[in-house]
């Protein structure tokens, strides 16, 4: 694998975008030679993403991902063997899935609106998410990502029952990573992705008006609250999770109150 030095290539590609945009950062990734150009592109997008950066621009996150994404396809369907090809569908896959996470409507630390025409490019993004990861045979903890990301979008864009059912599948693929009963359940040191996908379920449930959403929705709480009092690095996370899940709360349920 190719190993680009990523400051000396953000340097290049922060100047790109300063003179012309994404059309700008495309043409100097398009030239330069395939095995670099994977880790370029995701370069790019997560750097284009930094929430402190003057440069963010949802518009220019999404032309330089859907650019990725386009070039990925087209090297995959270049490709001479089955193994170059399911690499460059996989490069494919995870754009999208960064691009799907960045239009998302649901970090804390992120409050800068989003517009219609953003979460339906982001649902779009999750549904090729999904469709390459189950094609990628990747596992399900991975397949669960992205019916999470589509579920977020859905619920932004107001469909809710939709929302719900992806986020369900969301936590059923999770409990399907977990190994015999323990950390399969809502409960504190349970699976991260289980309880996340829970809450985020409940969430959909109490926006549809059942009250079993609410309960949902607080018990992945009190799971998050209950988890990694002995691990500073599992508690960094469910401290994560529950701080995302109370921001989405407040944001779709108390906010329509």
């Amino acid at each position: 694998m190719t190993t680009i030095d990523e400051e000396v290539e953000w340097g290049a590609i922060r100047e790109a975008a300063a003179q012309g945009g994404a059309r700008q950062v495309a043409r100097g990734v398009i030239q330069r030679a395939p095995e670099e150009r994977r880790e370029l592109w995701r370069l790019a997008l997560r750097r284009l993403d930094d929430r402190e950066s003057p440069l963010r621009s949802f518009e220019t996150i999404i032309d330089v991902a859907q650019a990725g994404i386009d070039d990925a396809m087209t090297l995959s369907n270049q490709a001479r063997d089955a193994e170059s090809a399911a690499l460059w569908a996989d490069a494919a896959n995870v754009l999208s899935y960064n691009l799907s996470a960045a239009l998302a409507d649901c970090w804390p630390d992120d409050p800068d609106p989003r517009e219609r025409h953003h979460f339906e490019v982001g649902l779009r993004a999750a549904e090729d998410c999904i469709r390459w990861r189950w094609e990628l045979g990747k596992p399900p903890d991975r397949r669960a990502m992205g019916y999470w990301a589509a579920g977020m979008h859905h619920l932004s864009l107001g469909n809710v029952m939709e929302s719900w059912g992806a986020f369900v599948t969301a936590e059923k693929l999770a409990r399907g990573t977990v190994k015999g009963s323990h950390g399969a359940g809502v409960e504190p040191e349970g699976n991260f992705g289980v309880i996340l996908y829970h809450g985020y379920a409940g969430i959909a449930r109490w926006v549809m008006g059942e009250d079993e959403g609410r309960r949902d929705y607080e018990r992945a709480c009190r799971a998050f609250e209950g988890t990694g009092h002995s691990d500073p690095e599992r508690k960094e996370d469910a401290d994560f999770g529950l701080e995302q899940l109370r921001w989405v709360e407040r944001k779709f349920v108390a906010g329509k109150g």
